[in-house]
């Protein structure tokens, strides 16, 4: 079984490989449209985990994101 730490560099690297390949085809706007697509579906994830725990999805947002 992998460990988190070679999970989280996969992944690093699938997301770079991804961020590479947007840049190369479709530039800063390729690079604007994926953020945007992104964070759509981050608020749909957060909504429907908030949904599914009873919780404000501010609340779960928050979870994620405190340091």
């Amino acid at each position: 079984m992998e460990s988190k730490d070679q999970i989280l560099r996969v992944g690093d690297a699938a997301v770079s490989d991804m961020v590479a390949g947007v840049a190369s085809l479709g530039g800063t706007e390729g690079l604007t449209d994926l953020t945007v697509d992104l964070a759509e579906e981050l608020v749909k994830l957060i909504k429907q985990v908030a949904a599914e725990e009873g919780r404000a999805p501010v609340d779960v947002a928050a979870d994620l994101f405190d340091d």
